[in-house]
């Protein structure tokens, strides 16, 4: 009851100090205020004080306001609690789904359209071959007799050959078209904590293990997850989990060995005097046989 007068209240001014910017003019407005409103503005930001404090639905990373998703992003970014904006391509509530282009009410071919993941493909009917820009499909002049797989163009040299949509190459056959593995060109834009993956004529940047894409300093890149944080760990119940980047680690707790997934108890091990003085007990003690033609006799030594 408490906590919700204070969110009350806390509502209640900020709307009348928000009030004041519209009935009083701005040689009355302090700077102060003037800036604290300003750093209000900034997204996930919820508090008017000297600390800033972020909503529900955000957590502070380094000084600011970050949106938190429960289900990745898998191919685009989170703006906001549980809010993912999707990269060109994608949709759904966590950007999971492929956008048909080809299904479309604009189609974005001028013949033949095949959909691909994120993407999509243009094709052109025989007698046709594929422009420049990769849609329109414009009239072959003598590329028939070539049988290429997806068109042909005239060169610089009057000479006519096979071509390949962007991302596919030429066969050893000059007619047909293979992929590219822009996974093996180390020109690729994928960063250190990003997997390549080929794709059909192009390729995906995918997060490694340990990272989740998302916005760190109104950049989209692949942030640390923290597996502590998460519970997402396979950390004994006697040990403490210790976040590192990409990954985690696990410390048995004191009074416990182990490799920090498995931890036992210690046990007291016998000091080096108490094991000594055992044996001196046990030389001392120890039977000696004496042998005779018929009888085996054990005295003991005092």
């Amino acid at each position: 009851m408490l906590f919700k007068s204070y969110i009350k209240g806390r509502v209640h001014l900020q709307v009348l100090i928000i009030g004041l910017l519209f009935v009083l003019p701005d040689t009355v407005i302090p700077q102060r205020l003037k800036t604290l409103l300003s750093e209000q503005r900034a997204s996930g930001v919820c508090v008017l004080e000297p600390s800033m404090t972020c909503c529900y639905g955000w957590r502070n990373i380094n000084g600011v306001c970050q949106p938190i998703c429960k289900r990745p992003c898998e191919n685009g970014f989170c703006i906001g609690p549980d809010r993912c904006s999707c990269m060109e391509g994608y949709k759904g509530k966590d950007c999971s789904e492929d956008v048909n282009e080809c299904g479309l009410p604009e189609r974005p071919c001028s013949h033949s359209c095949m959909n691909t993941m994120g993407s999509y493909r243009c094709f052109c009917n025989n007698g046709h071959t594929l422009d420049t820009d990769g849609k329109s499909c414009i009239k072959k002049l003598d590329c028939i007799s070539l049988r290429c797989q997806f068109g042909c163009q005239i060169d610089r040299n009057h000479e006519v050959g096979c071509v390949c949509p962007p991302g596919l190459q030429l066969a050893p056959d000059y007619r047909t078209c293979k992929d590219i593995n822009e996974c093996d060109d180390p020109s690729h834009t994928c960063t250190e904590h990003q997997s390549c993956k080929n794709t059909f004529g192009s390729y995906t940047c995918v997060c490694k293990g340990g990272f989740i894409l998302g916005t760190l300093q109104d950049t989209i890149t692949c942030r640390d997850i923290d597996e502590c944080l998460t519970g997402n760990h396979r950390c004994s119940p006697k040990a403490s989990c210790v976040n590192t980047e990409g990954s985690y680690i696990c410390q048995c707790e004191k009074g416990y060995a182990g490799d920090g997934f498995r931890c036992q108890k210690k046990n007291n091990r016998r000091s080096l005097a108490t094991m000594y003085l055992q044996y001196k007990h046990f030389k001392h003690i120890r039977p000696v046989y004496h042998f005779n033609s018929s009888v085996r006799m054990a005295v003991n030594r005092v």
